[in-house]
């Protein structure tokens, strides 16, 4: 497992391939699960793993890495 508890949509659109763009995408359709802290916006590890796995209601909601 990783040591990462959180991505950034930055880190997330690097570790997936994508633009970060995309990313913020996913997060506005409600695919993509997200959490606040002030004004950053962060997504947990677990959410993002979910979604590669395609073990989660998230995925199936078309939420997959490109």
């Amino acid at each position: 497992m990783s040591d990462v508890s959180v991505f950034t949509p930055r880190t997330l659109a690097e570790r997936w391939g994508c633009s970060e763009r995309h990313i913020h995408s996913l997060i506005a359709k409600g695919t993509l699960p997200y959490f606040k802290l002030g004004k950053l916006v962060r997504i947990r590890i677990e959410a993002v793993e979910a979604i590669e796995c395609g073990s989660s209601s998230i995925a199936d909601g078309g939420a997959s890495p490109p």
